[in-house]
């Protein structure tokens, strides 16, 4: 198991990222969470700067 330091942090709460797939491009690049929680809220906060997502049919 890896050491806590390191772990990337959480963009919103600085925790260590732990469980990948809660990541967001935004205009300054990938950024990543602990948890959907944190990126909902990022979202929330940050609607101007995230990219949107393009869903194929």
């Amino acid at each position: 198991m890896g050491d806590v330091k390191d772990k990337e942090a959480c963009v919103l709460c600085s925790q260590p990222v732990e469980i990948s797939g809660f990541s967001l491009t935004t205009r300054d690049g990938l950024k990543k969470f602990c948890c959907a929680g944190c990126l909902s809220i990022y979202q929330l906060l940050n609607e101007d700067n995230t990219k949107p997502t393009i869903t194929p049919c």
